[in-house]
């Protein structure tokens, strides 16, 4: 005998569906933090070659972005397809966190531009380490409690 879904359970099962490619993927190592604080400093710090040496400038930001390329297609390949904001239709708890994620990113950005300004370049690829390795920490933190509500609120 065949048993048919109400339409309550249909809704739901579109909302899981539609919920899972950002709530499905595990988090990630404890390591991805401070890995990409480093290469966010790396990225800051290659700016000492900007006048000095172009070639060195240029070379550092060739190995930069073939260094995250390569961490990308680890990820992609690890985890499949990658929720990323700005795409899709993300749960309501999601979509907060990825705005709590933009402006804490637009501060870091502020204020690390601020460091360099004042403190120089040394000192900015420093905080850079620092408050990109902290806000990743944070935010994966909040992004998987974030999940952890949807998944309980479509169970």
């Amino acid at each position: 005998m065949e048993s048919s879904l109400g339409p309550h359970e249909r809704v739901r099962g579109m909302e899981r569906a539609e919920a899972a490619p950002y709530v499905g993927m595990p988090p990630s190592p404890w390591w991805v933090p401070p890995t990409l604080g480093l290469w966010f400093a790396a990225y800051v710090g290659a700016f000492t070659f900007w006048r000095e040496n172009e070639f060195a400038f240029l070379a550092a930001m060739v190995a930069l972005c073939a260094g995250i390329g390569v961490f990308l297609g680890w990820l992609t390949r690890r985890y499949g397809a990658l929720a990323m904001p700005g795409r899709g239709t993300p749960p309501p708890e999601i979509r907060r966190e990825y705005r709590h994620y933009a402006v804490s990113a637009a501060v870091i950005v502020g204020i690390v531009a601020g460091t360099w300004w004042w403190a120089g370049i040394v000192t900015a690829s420093v905080v850079t380490f620092v408050l990109t390795t902290t806000g990743l920490a944070r935010y994966q933190a909040r992004y998987e409690r974030a999940a952890s509500l949807v998944r309980e609120r479509l169970a």
